[in-house]
């Protein structure tokens, strides 16, 4: 399925700031390079884009979208100041089938374009996907589109409504019928969208689909462009985050990684530093003495921090890919390795017993166990967060590697290595019990 995004408006209310609208940048993208990349996750590779004003910039900013790993053509619409519904008609003659039609301006979750693609649409009928949460502060509700609906069929459309139940999201599954309305609506020099949308609903032919909790929002204007800003970053928080990440770790990284996102810097260096960090961590440990110690501890905890920066810059800039996962699981185990190793050396040069390496093997072994039964445990973290259930504890490496940073600090790394076989090991068997339990009831 194709995708349509017109893209021809001036933008006013942001003109004076960004030129043209669709170019604002975004933590290192650009509004339409988002919505792009956004329907690509979604699986959709092939783009016409409808430019106007400045369109030439937008152009030669996308390109042909091979960067993107999609497929753009243009249609240019001379009459760009008319309307938006004039945009849409432009592409009367390049589109035969049915499209998904979006905003330049829109930001949204994917999952909504993908269960959109699974509706099979009536030839003579087009969908809207309407949001029904009217009490959302991610709109100003003088300057949204409002929707009256009526058994999934869309009754009254426009900004002026007084009656409404529901808003216009902008994003729409179009069948060619959308082009007959859109003629009639011009002749009648009702230029915009919301004018065919309404000739559709006279004729009971255009319905709704409810996106229910998925996020979408109008980047209309600069207060709207910074809770969009926000909740980009409020989405980097993952269900198996940790205590401490919840905390303070994920805040720390999200404000560098939304630093960094303006650089051209790609995850997996990210994912290095991080590592070269708990390296030196754990060459400070095996130098020994107090202060080495603390610069290690020290290095530990940074390296805890960073190492959730190559996982938000990949997601802000859609740069996730299988390898940098695989990467950074392998060297966050020789991270952990490094450190506890670090830790048992200097702990032998002052104690010399053989205890010391054997809290330093049970250290390393539980902590290898609590990385090699997280996969399991986070799929049955993340269900219960998506079915609404209250989570489960995460025992994970951000307090492992808080506690080496306490035991640091106090110089007691003896201690920290004996807290750590107890608690990691506890930990995995913890587990084994919780989904034990789960897997029973499944």
């Amino acid at each position: 399925m194709e995708v349509l995004i017109i893209a021809a408006g001036r933008g006013s209310r942001l003109n004076n700031r960004f030129s043209p609208k669709p170019l604002i940048p975004i933590f290192g993208l650009c509004l339409i390079e988002r919505i792009i990349l956004r329907a690509k996750s979604a699986g959709i590779t092939k783009f016409k884009i409808v430019v106007g004003y400045k369109g030439d910039r937008i152009v030669e900013k996308i390109g042909t979208g091979d960067r993107y790993g999609v497929h753009v053509n243009y249609i240019f619409n001379s009459e760009w100041e008319k309307g938006n519904g004039v945009s849409v008609y432009k592409a009367k003659g390049f589109l035969k089938e049915n499209f998904i039609l979006l905003m330049s301006d829109h930001l949204f979750d994917d999952s909504i374009l993908r269960k959109l693609q699974q509706i099979e649409p009536e030839s003579d009928c087009c969908i809207l996907c309407v949001d029904r949460r009217l009490n959302s502060d991610h709109f100003n509700i003088d300057d949204i589109t409002k929707v009256w609906v009526e058994n999934n069929k869309v009754k009254e459309i426009g900004k002026g409504l007084d009656r409404f139940n529901a808003i216009d999201t902008g994003i729409f599954l179009c069948s060619p019928v959308i082009f007959n309305a859109l003629e009639e609506s011009i002749s009648k020099g009702k230029y915009s969208l919301s004018a065919a949308n309404q000739i559709l609903s006279n004729r009971g032919k255009l319905k709704t689909y409810d996106i229910g909790d998925n996020f979408w929002i109008d980047v209309d204007d600069r207060e709207t462009l910074q809770k969009a800003k926000k909740i980009l970053l409020e989405q980097l928080k993952k269900p198996t985050d940790g205590p401490i990440s919840k905390s303070f770790n994920r805040k720390i990284s999200v404000m560098i990684s939304s630093k960094l996102s303006r650089l051209n810097i790609n995850p997996n260096h990210l994912t290095l530093i991080s590592f070269f960090l708990a390296v030196l961590s754990g060459l400070f440990f095996f130098l020994g003495g107090y202060p080495k110690i603390v610069i290690g501890g020290f290095m530990a905890q940074l390296s805890s921090i960073l190492d959730g920066c190559d996982g938000e810059i990949a997601r802000l800039k859609f740069k996730q890919s299988k390898f940098g996962e695989y990467l950074d699981r392998v060297l966050d185990r020789y991270a952990d390795a490094l450190i506890i190793l670090g830790m048992t050396i200097a702990c032998v040069y002052k104690m010399e017993t053989i205890w010391v390496w054997l809290a330093g093997f049970l250290a390393l072994t539980g902590s290898f166990m609590i990385s090699y039964t997280a996969m399991q445990y986070d799929e049955f973290l993340i269900s219960k967060a998506f079915n609404k259930k209250k989570a489960s504890f995460r025992m994970g490496r951000d307090i492992r590697l808080l506690i080496v940073f306490i035991g640091a600090v106090l110089n007691q790394l003896f201690a920290t290595l004996i807290i750590l076989s107890i608690v990691t090991n506890v930990e995995c068997i913890r587990r084994l019990f919780v989904l034990r339990h789960e897997y029973k009831l499944s």
